[in-house]
C-alpha cells in the first residue's frame, strides 16, 4: 500500500509498471460502472490521482530527481487528455454535441412536469447514455496517456546505488555510521 500513498522513497522501472497497470485497470473499471451503474461513481476517480502522483514522484526519486517534474507529467497527461478527446469520440462516430442536444431536449420534457424526482432520473439516464457512448474512446484515451506518459518516465534511468532520496529498489536501508 505504500507504494500508492507515500511519495518517499525511490520505485524500479518494473514496479513502476505493476503500479501503473494496476491503476490503468482500476480506472477503467470506475469508468465503466459510471457509465452503466450511476455518473457519481465517476468521482470515486479521483481516489486514484493522488497513487498517480505518488507513482511518478517515487520514479523520478530513483533517476535522482526531484519528484516536483510531475506538475510537468501533469500538465502533459491534461493536455494529451484534452486533443484526444477531440479526436477519439469522432473517430468511434460518437456525436457529443448530438448527445447533449437531445439530451436538453429530454430534460425540457421531463422538466414541464413539475416532478423532481423524474427531472432527477431522466438527468441520471440521459448522464448515463452520454458515458456509455463515450466510454471506449475514454478507455482508449487513458491508454494512450498512460503509454505516452510511461514511455516518458521509461527516459529517466534508475541511479545505480543510494542517492538523496534513498537506498536503490530491493535494498536495505543504508547505514551512514558503518
Amino acid at each position: 500500500m505504500n507504494l500508492y500513498l507515500s511519495p518517499n522513497g525511490r520505485i524500479d522501472q518494473p514496479t513502476y509498471w505493476r503500479g501503473v497497470i494496476t491503476l490503468f485497470v482500476i480506472s477503467a473499471v470506475v469508468s465503466v460502472l459510471s457509465a452503466f451503474v450511476s455518473p457519481f461513481l465517476g468521482l470515486l476517480g479521483l481516489v486514484v490521482v493522488w497513487p498517480w502522483i505518488v507513482l511518478h514522484v517515487k520514479r523520478f526519486h530513483d533517476a535522482d530527481q526531484t519528484g516536483w517534474i510531475t506538475i510537468g507529467m501533469v500538465v502533459l497527461a491534461i493536455i494529451l487528455s484534452t486533443v484526444l478527446s477531440f479526436i477519439l469520440p469522432a473517430l468511434f462516430g460518437v456525436d457529443a454535441a448530438a448527445l447533449q442536444a437531445e439530451m436538453m431536449r429530454d430534460m425540457e420534457d421531463i422538466s414541464s412536469s413539475n416532478d423532481p424526482g423524474a427531472v432527477l432520473a431522466a438527468s441520471m439516464e440521459a448522464s448515463k447514455k452520454v458515458a456509455q457512448a463515450q466510454l471506449l474512446p475514454s478507455i482508449l484515451s487513458t491508454a494512450i496517456v498512460t503509454g505516452v506518459i510511461g514511455f516518458v518516465m521509461g527516459l529517466f534511468k534508475s541511479t545505480p546505488g543510494p542517492n538523496k532520496y534513498g537506498p536503490p529498489p530491493g535494498m536495505g536501508p543504508v547505514d551512514t555510521f558503518a
